[in-house]
C-alpha cells in the first residue's frame, strides 16, 4: 500500500513530536526538490552553451559529447582547456580572414581603377583618331555607352549591339557631325567661310544643353568647330 505526503503528515501529526516530525520532514523534501531544480538548472546551462536543447535526441547529443572527449583525453588532449584552445583557433581565424578581406578588397580597387583607365584610354584614343574637337570631354559623354564584359573584354553597346570601342566612336562621330573638326568634316558646309553672321562660338557645355532642332539650326558656326570654355567670347 502507498501512502501520500498528507496521510503520512497526519499519522505522524498523532504521536509524540509528531509536529517536530512533520516540519524536518518537510524540510527535507524541499530541501530535495531545491537541490535538483539547481541541478536542471545547471545542466541546463551546460546544454545551452552546447547548444543542445533545441530540441532533438539531447541525450544521444550529450552520449557523443562525451565520447568525443573520451577520445580526445585518450589521445593526450586536456578536455578543460577545449574551450579556450577553441577561441585562440576562432581569434586567429578571424585575424586571417580579416587580412584576406582586406587583399581582396585593396586587390578589386586596384583591379576597377585599372579598368577605368583602359575604359578612358580606349575612349580617348578612339576621339582623337576621329578628329573628334574635345575628346577630353566627349569622352564623359560616351563613357556611359562602354562597359566591361566576359574576361575584362571592353565593349561599346550601341542600342542592343555590343561593339568595338573604336567602331562604337567612329558611328557616333558619324551620327553627330558637329562633335568632328570642321577641317576633316565631309560635306559639313560652310567650310571656307566666315564663321557665320552672328560669328558665335560653342563650346562643350553649350552643345550638352543643346536639342538637336538648335544644333542643327546654328550648324555653320558648330561646324567650325567647339572651344574651350575659357576661350569663349
Amino acid at each position: 500500500m502507498t501512502y501520500t505526503l498528507e496521510q503520512i503528515y497526519e499519522a505522524l501529526g498523532k504521536i509524540e513530536n509528531g509536529g517536530t516530525m512533520v516540519a524536518d520532514l518537510q524540510d527535507a523534501i524541499r530541501g530535495a526538490r531545491d537541490e535538483a531544480a539547481k541541478s536542471r538548472i545547471e545542466k541546463n546551462k551546460i546544454l545551452d552553451q552546447l547548444n543542445l536543447r533545441q530540441g532533438g535526441d539531447t541525450e544521444g547529443a550529450l552520449r557523443n559529447l562525451v565520447a568525443t572527449l573520451t577520445a580526445l583525453q585518450n589521445a593526450g588532449g586536456d578536455p578543460s582547456t577545449l574551450g579556450t584552445q577553441m577561441n585562440d583557433l576562432k581569434k586567429s581565424f578571424d585575424e586571417l580572414k580579416g587580412k584576406y578581406d582586406a587583399s581582396e578588397k585593396k586587390a578589386k580597387e586596384e583591379h576597377d581603377k585599372r579598368v577605368r583607365e583602359a575604359i578612358n584610354s580606349k575612349i580617348l584614343s578612339a576621339l582623337t583618331d576621329g578628329k573628334a574637337t574635345n575628346p577630353a570631354e566627349m569622352s564623359k559623354i560616351l563613357i556611359g555607352n562602354v562597359s566591361v564584359g566576359d574576361g575584362d573584354k571592353i565593349v561599346y553597346k550601341d542600342g542592343d549591339k555590343e561593339v568595338s570601342v573604336d567602331d562604337g566612336v567612329s558611328g557616333w562621330l558619324k551620327a553627330n557631325p558637329w562633335a568632328v573638326k570642321a577641317d576633316v568634316q565631309t560635306g559639313a558646309g560652310g567650310g571656307s567661310g566666315s564663321q557665320g553672321s552672328s560669328g558665335a562660338k560653342y563650346t562643350m557645355n553649350d552643345l550638352k544643353t543643346m536639342s538637336r532642332d538648335e544644333i542643327n539650326a546654328h550648324w555653320d558656326e558648330i561646324s567650325k568647330g567647339v572651344v574651350a570654355e575659357a576661350d569663349k567670347k
